[in-house]
């Protein structure tokens, strides 16, 4: 009986570094430009190839280019042309380049590019289509006078 002995082909090491970005010393230090500094907002951005399946919620804009399945709760969101998102959306402004399927309450603009496609149960503020871009499903206004009951079932009695 033989024994088979197993070669490692994998005896270099690979080794990663972290490179920290360099932070800028800020000349002018009066009150101004310091707010500025501490008032930027950052954005999110899912790239191109990434898959997340996850909750995500943000103070500012979100922007898919991957793919996303989850619930997103944030200001503002932009679904890129390679963008794709099921779940359900709670955003102030939401642009749709790519496809974007679940139960969507947007308070003010929801913007549908050309290419774009969206579709579920859609509650908006306001609502801008190009040419070619497609919206399907159960649409309602949202009438900033009149709180709704976004996302409940009706119930027979």
């Amino acid at each position: 009986m033989s024994l088979l002995k197993i070669k490692n082909n994998y005896q270099n090491k690979v080794e990663s570094k972290f490179i920290e970005p360099k932070v800028h010393n800020i000349i002018n230090h009066n009150s101004e430009s310091l707010k500025e500094v501490n008032n930027s907002k950052h954005n999110l951005m899912i790239g191109e190839g990434v898959t997340i399946n996850g909750n995500i919620k943000s103070d500012n804009e979100v922007i898919i280019q991957g793919s996303v399945e989850g619930d997103i709760q944030c200001n503002s969101i932009t679904i890129d042309n390679s963008g794709n998102l099921k779940g359900k959306i709670k955003a102030e402004n939401m642009t749709v380049k790519g496809k974007v399927e679940g139960e969507i309450n947007i308070n003010n603009l929801l913007e549908i590019k050309s290419k774009g496609n969206a579709s579920g149960k859609i509650f908006y503020g306001g609502i801008q289509i190009d040419e070619e871009g497609k919206l399907a499903g159960e649409i309602n206004f949202k009438d900033s006078n009149n709180k709704q009951d976004e996302f409940k079932d009706w119930k027979s009695l």
